[in-house]
């Protein structure tokens, strides 16, 4: 009896062996132009696999593509940054030579009355700390300049004077607002005689050794050098008074503010005392 059970159990298993065979092949065989089954489930079985495949490497291409943009944005951001530099720094030069072009045509238009010739000259250094206050020119021996040679500015007001020592190509200039400046000047309406003194506190100066019973001078008056000093030519502008008072003594306590605009103060003439020059020969 169990060998019966083994022979039919061998049997229905060939059977079923047999039966599952002709299922997948039955499944593999195409439908016409159609796939088969077994494919239809192949593909339904992998096709969000594919799917996602697919989404991972488009992404992934995506932020390649969108990394070598901003790579090619940033070389062409810096570029234009360094043109950009470059047109700014040739913007600020050509507006440097113009402002000296400008500085040395209204320089040569206010001194153009003057009745000796001048030396134009650049200003290249500054020394403005505690009492002494000085600049220094591109302009030396070289070029014909001496100690005590009178210095204006672009309008002609008064800058000061050369002092030694100077160079073959450079000159140092007193200001007037120099602590030990003393400049000859009078007032220009009532023609007082007096001295002006620069004052290390700050740009206003003093005018001293003005009598206190002197009442010919008033705030507001414009004062001008006389030439009583034989260094600085008469009639030069320097200053405007401000302030008179009493000093407590004999004398009048005097405040004047000089036309000498420090900050700009980049172009100077100084007056050689000698005849007058074309514009051609004050340049060089």
């Amino acid at each position: 009896m169990p060998r019966l059970l083994k022979e039919q159990k061998k049997k229905l298993v060939f059977a079923g062996l047999l039966v599952a065979q002709l299922i997948l092949i039955s499944v593999q065989m195409p439908l016409g132009r159609e796939p088969s089954y077994f494919l239809r489930g192949i593909f339904f079985l992998f096709a969000p696999v594919e799917k996602a495949v697919h989404g991972v490497f488009r992404a992934g291409a995506g932020i390649w593509n969108r990394y070598m943009y901003l790579r090619l944005v940033e070389k062409q951001n810096r570029s234009f940054r360094d043109e950009l530099f470059h047109l700014r720094l040739e913007n600020t030069l050509l507006r440097t030579e113009l402002g000296k072009a400008l500085s040395k045509r209204e320089l040569d238009g206010y001194l153009a009355g003057l009745k000796q010739a001048y030396l134009v000259a650049e200003v290249i250094g500054a020394d403005t700390v505690g009492s002494s206050k000085s600049i220094f020119i591109n302009r030396g021996s070289s070029h014909g300049l001496k100690a005590n040679m009178a210095v204006v500015d672009k309008r002609g007001n008064l800058v000061g004077r050369v002092t030694n020592p100077v160079s073959a190509g450079e000159a140092a200039v007193q200001l007037v607002t120099d602590d030990a400046s003393a400049v000859g000047v009078f007032t220009e309406i009532n023609k007082v005689s007096a001295i002006l003194a620069g004052n290390a506190q700050g740009r206003t100066c003093w005018l001293k050794y003005v009598q206190a019973s002197d009442d010919r001078v008033v705030e507001g008056e414009e004062v001008v050098t006389s030439g009583f000093d034989k260094i600085y030519p008469a009639g030069l502008k320097v200053g405007r008074i401000t302030s008179v008072g009493q000093d407590g003594s004999l004398l009048k306590k005097i405040a004047v503010r000089p036309y000498l605009n420090f900050s700009e103060l980049t172009t100077v003439a100084v007056l050689t005392g000698t005849p007058a020059a074309g514009p051609e020969d004050r340049a060089k």
